[in-house]
């Protein structure tokens, strides 16, 4: 009987410590993993990932994916999805976009990711910035770099071209690497790269109905990705800095050797019609003499003429009156 109560409590302590040892190497890594996943969602149209950069060996996703860090997240005509990474961090994927989303880095006060745009890309990126510090995410594409530090923007890499727009952005949010310059870019702003490293700038909505055509939202998210971050002026100048240096207080256009000039806006001066002459002030001179106006005439009622009388009879000058004679 002792020895039957023995041997239960031994399989019950047995069954205990191993329980307890499983719990415990279960939950650091589903921590670690929950810190680190990158969730793929579908939100319209024919999404899915690929291993290759073409899309040879792609698979459609119908809700949501954990993306592998290798792998591409792929969208074709008429489609958009949306990748949620473990800071909260959005960016969201218009049509015919592909992109490789490198692993999440979790253990500096700076966390973000590198993600590389294949071309024909179009995307709008909606980076968290940690409280008391700032993201640290990459958008790579072949001509360019973008450190992204906590923002809403925009980003394209068309026919070799990349485009950068920020629509809520800090002046130390965006910085776009080309070569060896680099521009920092803030609200309303936005920087094409071409395929030879020619930089051109102007305001943000001259490009943005190219994103809206791709089902990319140009509009800032209620609340915003950087609260209270100060608006630029839309039509401001991109400030040029020293590669690996903070944004210079100057404002400036700054152009590579092989770009064109950025066009200058057009000042309309608006002109005023002539003011009418008021009633002059001021003493009035005149000279020579003073004529006084000349009455107009008095209009004069006419007077009959009157009739004379007639002349007594023997008057000179008069006829005998009839029936006598006259001597």
């Amino acid at each position: 009987m002792r020895r039957s109560l023995s041997s239960g409590a031994l399989r019950t302590g047995f069954a205990l410590v191993l329980a307890i040892g499983l719990i415990a190497g279960v939950l650091p890594s589903t921590t670690q993993a929950a810190d680190t996943t990158k969730q793929l969602q579908r939100l319209r149209g024919d999404v899915g990932y690929a291993t290759q950069k073409d899309g040879s060996d792609y698979k459609q996703v119908f809700g949501k994916f954990e993306l592998p860090d290798p792998d591409y997240a792929v969208t074709h005509a008429k489609s958009a999805a949306q990748i949620a990474m473990p800071d909260s961090s959005l960016i969201e994927l218009g049509e015919n976009t592909s992109i490789q989303v490198g692993a999440f880095d979790n253990t500096t006060a700076s966390p973000g990711s590198t993600i590389t745009v294949n071309d024909g890309s179009r995307l709008r990126f909606e980076i968290k910035r940690p409280e008391g510090g700032a993201a640290n995410y990459r958008f790579v594409t072949a001509t360019s770099q973008v450190a992204v530090r906590g923002t809403v923007g925009l980003l394209a890499f068309v026919n070799g071209v990349t485009t950068v727009g920020c629509v809520v952005c800090a002046a130390d949010s965006v910085v776009v690497q080309v070569g060896s310059q680099t521009f920092a870019l803030v609200t309303g702003q936005f920087l094409t790269v071409s395929a030879l490293g020619a930089v051109t700038t102007g305001a943000l909505g001259a490009v943005t109905g190219a994103f809206a055509g791709a089902g990319v939202s140009v509009t800032p998210s209620v609340g915003g990705a950087v609260a209270g971050a100060g608006a630029g002026a839309a039509a401001g100048a991109v400030v040029p800095i020293a590669a690996g240096a903070a944004a210079a207080a100057a404002v400036g256009i700054a152009v590579t050797s092989n770009s064109s000039p950025t066009p200058q806006p057009t000042q309309t001066i608006p002109i005023s019609s002539p003011t009418p002459n008021g009633t002059p002030t001021g003493s009035v001179n005149l000279t020579g003499s003073a004529r006084r106006p000349v009455p107009a005439a008095t209009a004069r009622s006419p007077v009959a003429a009157p009739i004379p009388a007639p002349n007594p009879p023997g008057a000179p000058g008069t006829s005998a009156a009839p029936g006598r004679f006259v001597r």
